[in-house]
């Protein structure tokens, strides 16, 4: 196999990278569980994943209570009710394989009931030193006693094809004795003044590089036995967590959250693409999310994984199986109808890369950087930001400072979302962007951190925005009064209230342009809001949004937090003052989109070919409070996409190789797409 120049495998050179269609089934067992795996039979159920149409699956090492149901090795805790003699990982793996299929060990590094009882030190405790069964502290000795052992044996003693670790991610605070320890001895502070903002913000610093060793370490095991063995972890470099990937992690993987997973697919789907290596983001066959064992029909679940092909990204659909190790048959054909979507457009996704056109960029500093320290970022402006470019079909990425600015000239515009540390070396960066004839959008209190994540009473791009920062509004929203006509384009010819803290600025430069002022909060004589709210008060004086042109390029500065404003409280204007803005200063370098509804619109290449991926999310119902999913899905009639490019040779709607209605005019490309269900693509050739 190829070979990176740290000696690293080409993970794109992998099976993995061509893992289309996978299925993952829980099996985690409590050691009550009586009549456990009564209904195991290796063969038949590789048949049935064979005749489901998929490629890979999951098979459990250990599971989320500890118990493990392979023989072979010396480190490892059978589940006390698996018949006598049988070793499901062996069977599983033999007749996976030999139906042509991949086996994916999982295995769950956090939960088990056999550790928290044998070495009841190794237990995650709270803050009064009160037990956290079965949660096991991987900073303690466990680590190296026994997960790595155990680990080690799985992988020399089963032909495992990759393997995935769940509960590898520094989370909430333990107080064990171990932590207490070591956090002493290596920061000097004591767990108990977590309380202390100082020593809180050095204790999630520590414990995030804590994790980061960790998850090396699992690497380091598994590649000591099988050097070319893919692993991933849950959750890990996700939009949540957004650190560069390690070059010995072979893929991404993440369980996306239940509640929109149309949504949540395409989000974090944007943010991997622009990465080098192959991703799973694996929605669920659940109504809600684990463990019900209700099933969504196969239109909802063909919508969410659209979303996630359509980015790029590879699907493993998880569901769970009964103790007896069964799954419903109407739930297999439900799998299996959803798998041969995905398979009808794999040639789609062959060696496709992602088109750059609007970057969003979220920091890896942001877990420090947002005010209180976190283990995970608040991701409100970042949700807001994809809401915004999804529903005014903009093309967009997601990405870390790292990535940006190795991709900035692939880029047409930026959006800097209230980041608010910038390195100096962005900042540069950003500022050639701009003057060689890019498009930047900076929000709020961007770049008003310095490296120490101290204020510094400026903006960092203060100069090429041309803006001076003076001070902070102190009510917890505003209005945006727009002066610019074309920028209220779609919204309603009012000011717009914007909820979250504005940036004060000041004008400080003859060529920048306002295009909106802000307007300050009515206030009572009792200093109180009219209402809940209020209704627009006095012009404070001060722009909301400017225009600069520098060079080639636009710097655009917004002094509110807009993007977090829109996904908080869903105040549509906003929507359309930002994809405006992005219209104003991109021109013709956009692609336009003419629908009936918005459609999420995706840009790849495949060597010659431009594809033009096109997907519905329409059709979803709240299902109760809190989940969204589609029964139905409308379909979408007379959508012209215009795209600026030379004189095809060919234009072909897949899958089906259909040739649309399209003509070449003025170096503009316009293709009618005369209906659309779920998901189709324009191929340019």
């Amino acid at each position: 196999m190829k070979r990176e120049a740290s000696g690293q495998p080409d993970w794109n050179a992998t099976w993995y990278a061509t893992g289309y269609r996978k299925l993952f089934f829980d099996f985690h067992s409590d050691e009550s569980v009586t009549e456990l795996a009564a209904g195991f039979d290796a063969t038949g159920w590789a048949e049935t994943l064979r005749t489901a149409g998929a490629q890979a699956v999951s098979v459990f090492t250990k599971c989320g209570r500890g118990w493990s149901f392979h023989r072979k090795g010396s480190i490892r805790y059978v589940h006390p009710n698996l018949p006598n003699g049988l070793d499901m990982l062996q069977e599983q793996i033999d007749a996976l394989h030999a139906a042509g299929l991949k086996a994916i060990g999982y295995y769950h590094t956090l939960g088990s009931q056999p550790l928290a009882l044998y070495h009841p030190g190794w237990v995650k405790r709270d803050r009064v030193g009160n037990p956290r069964d079965p949660s096991i502290c991987m900073l303690g000795p466990s680590l190296e006693e026994w997960v790595l052992p155990h680990v080690a044996e799985i992988v020399a003693n089963y032909d495992v094809d990759a393997m995935f670790f769940d509960g590898t991610r520094a989370r909430d605070a333990c107080y064990c004795h171990d932590c207490t320890e070591r956090f002493r001895a290596e920061t000097g502070m004591e767990l108990l003044d977590l309380d202390e903002p100082e020593v809180y913000t050095q204790y999630v610093t520590w414990k995030l590089k804590a994790y980061r060793r960790i998850r090396q370490r699992i690497c380091e095991a598994v590649h000591a036995e099988k050097p070319a063995l893919p692993v991933s972890f849950n959750w890990c470099y996700a939009m949540a967590q957004p650190e560069p990937v390690p070059e010995a992690v072979g893929n991404l993987m993440i369980d996306i959250r239940p509640e929109n997973q149309v949504f949540e697919g395409s989000y974090q789907a944007k943010f991997w693409a622009m990465l080098d290596r192959p991703f799973d983001i694996m929605n669920s066959a659940f109504l809600r999310w684990w463990g019900d064992w209700a099933c969504k029909p196969a239109t909802a679940l063909q919508q969410e994984v659209a979303t996630i092909i359509a980015n790029r990204g590879l699907t493993w659909i998880g569901y769970q199986m009964t103790h007896a190790f069964t799954v419903e048959p109407a739930v297999l054909r439900v799998l299996g109808e959803t798998l041969a979507f995905v398979k009808a457009r794999e040639r789609l996704l062959k060696k496709a890369e992602t088109l750059p056109c609007i970057a969003v960029l979220n920091s890896t500093h942001n877990y420090l950087a947002q005010g209180e320290p976190r283990f995970m970022i608040d991701e409100t402006g970042l949700r807001g930001a994809h809401r915004i470019l999804l529903e005014s079909s903009l093309p967009h990425s997601f990405l870390h400072g790292e990535r940006l600015r190795s991709r900035l000239r692939d880029f047409a515009a930026v959006i800097v979302p209230d980041q608010r540390y910038l390195p100096d070396a962005l900042v540069e960066d950003l500022r050639e962007f701009v003057e060689q004839g890019g498009a930047l959008i900076v929000t709020a209190m961007s770049g008003t951190l310095d490296a120490d994540y101290t204020p510094t009473g400026h903006l960092a791009l203060g100069d090429l925005l041309g803006v001076r920062l003076v001070g902070e509004y102190e009510q917890s929203a505003a209005y945006i009064d727009v002066q610019h006509p074309p920028l209220q384009e779609g919204a309603l010819d009012m000011p717009h209230l914007c909820e979250g803290r504005f940036a004060l600025v000041e004008t400080a430069a003859e060529d920048v342009k306002t295009l909106a002022g802000m307007r300050r909060m009515y206030l009572r004589g009792d200093g109180r809001y009219l209402l809940s709210s209020s209704p627009p008060g006095e012009d404070s004086g001060h722009p909301a949004i400017t225009l600069r042109k520098v060079g080639k390029g636009h710097a655009v500065y917004i002094a509110g937090p807009l993007f977090a404003a829109f996904q908080r409280h869903g105040q549509w204007n906003l929507k359309h003052l930002a994809a405006n803005l992005l219209r104003l200063v991109l021109g013709d370098r956009l692609l336009r989109v003419q629908s009936p509804l918005w459609l999420e619109i995706v840009l790849t290449r495949q060597r010659r070919k431009t594809l033009i991926h096109l997907v519905n999310h329409h059709g979803g119902r709240q299902v109760d409070k809190t989940h969204t999913w589609s029964e139905q899905v409308p379909t979408v009639r007379g959508v012209t996409v215009s795209w600026p490019c030379a004189r095809p040779k060919k234009v072909l709607i897949e899958p089906g190789k259909r040739t649309p209605e399209w003509r070449h005019e003025d170096g503009v490309l316009h293709v009618t797409v005369d209906e659309l269900h779920i998901h189709a693509a324009i191929v340019i050739d």
